[in-house]
């Protein structure tokens, strides 16, 4: 091996060795600072980033699952997460396979008011939904919550779906027709599993968009029985204008459990999705 070539391997190792500290610091700054009694950022030094075996505590976690009602706000939580990924899914789904296969009058004027409306942020529709659901007797509820999370990602979905679509070939389902399927079968049976990949990955944006959300959950939920996880950590980490640092990250590692979960079961269509986004159909 020529000395070229060996500096320039040692040169890419230098590079991943760079990029992989600076990917893995975060997660290991907030484990250690949700490990240690440190308050307030005032109190975190560069020594407190190095584990020592006397300072290390459980108290913050302790706190959190003993002595507040985490699984109260942890089931709240999997509940607004959980109907609306279900929602998102089966709307975005018939939404995108209708742009994509049907030839219905406005179909391009739609498909451009579904493209535009993806660029505007769900806290937009904030106020408008809260004037609207406060007529409705939907504050306070978990379907205000659940309609407020779907209609945005519903949204962005049906634009993904239609163009995930549009790259499985038609002939698919002609062939299946042929062999006497019908319609509604070959929606079914072959459109539904190719578009696994893509609804796989619509689902684990909308369950972490409802999961980690904080600012509608602020708006529209009032009593504390429905709290979620994100009100919850803003009760316990903010106290008198200081942030509690440690309880801060203890909740966003016990938070972030079951994200890992729904992204280690829906890993194999997510590498799937990846890979077909990489390939020109």
């Amino acid at each position: 091996m020529k000395a070229w070539d060996v500096l320039r391997l040692g040169i890419s190792y230098v590079i991943l060795a760079v990029a992989a500290v600076i990917a893995v610091f975060p997660i290991y700054y907030i484990v250690i600072t949700s490990l240690s009694d440190i308050p307030t950022i005032a109190s975190i030094s560069i020594g407190s980033l190095i584990p020592q075996p006397r300072g290390l505590t459980l108290d913050a976690y302790k706190g959190i699952l003993f002595g507040n009602p985490f699984l109260l706000w942890l089931r709240n939580s999997l509940i607004l997460a959980g109907a609306t990924v279900a929602i998102t899914i089966l709307l975005a789904f018939l939404s995108g396979v209708a742009l994509s296969r049907l030839n219905v009058p406005g179909k391009r004027a739609l498909m451009i008011t579904v493209y535009v409306l993806t660029f505007f942020p769900m806290t937009v529709t904030v106020l408008p939904l809260y004037l609207m659901f406060a007529t409705l007797h939907l504050i306070n509820t978990y379907y205000g919550l659940i309609l407020a999370y779907s209609s945005g990602t519903s949204i962005y979905g049906a634009y993904l779906v239609k163009l995930f679509v549009d790259s499985i070939p038609k002939e698919y389902e002609e062939a299946a027709m042929i062999d006497g399927l019908s319609r509604l079968g070959a929606f079914v049976r072959i459109l539904l599993p190719l578009s696994k990949p893509v609804l796989a990955f619509l689902g684990l944006i909308a369950f972490m968009g409802a999961y980690t959300d904080y600012a509608m959950a602020n708006v529209f939920i009032t009593s504390s029985d429905l709290w979620t996880l994100t009100l919850g950590m803003w009760y316990l980490s903010f106290v008198n204008r200081s942030t509690l640092y440690n309880v801060f990250a203890a909740f966003a590692v016990l938070m972030g459990i079951p994200i890992m979960a729904v992204f280690l079961a829906f890993q194999r269509y997510l590498t799937r999705m990846y890979t077909m986004s990489g390939v020109k159909g």
